[in-house]
């Protein structure tokens, strides 16, 4: 599934956070409409994914706000799912062999928007 999918899906040029957001949190979850999404800071730079777990289709941070692992990971709230942050791949449990869905993402001034 593509992210344009989704119902209020943004588009390009849609600011989905500032740079401060992500370099202080580590993690920025938020929604434009319907559309629920999350910018996390990598090693590699930041990355945007829909905020579903592709297991049950429920936010990440449905259950509770920590969803960043002590490891960069990204954790699922609701089953303990793991996902890589860098590239959106289930690395553990439920999540194993499911994927986040991406958002194309690139820098605006001090902001991030969908590319």
């Amino acid at each position: 599934m593509h992210y344009s999918e989704f119902p209020d899906a943004p588009a390009s040029g849609t600011p989905l956070c500032a740079d401060r957001d992500i370099r202080t949190q580590g993690v920025f979850v938020a929604a434009i409409g319907a559309f629920p999404y999350l910018v996390v800071q990598t090693p590699q730079g930041p990355r945007a994914y829909v905020n579903l777990c592709p297991h049950r289709f429920l936010p990440l941070d449905h259950r509770t706000e920590g969803i960043l692992g002590a490891d960069g990971a990204l954790l699922c709230s609701n089953h303990d799912g793991k996902f890589d942050a860098t590239s959106g791949a289930g690395i553990k449990g439920p999540a194993l062999g499911c994927r986040l869905i991406p958002v194309p993402l690139r820098p605006e001034g001090e902001n991030w928007v969908v590319a």
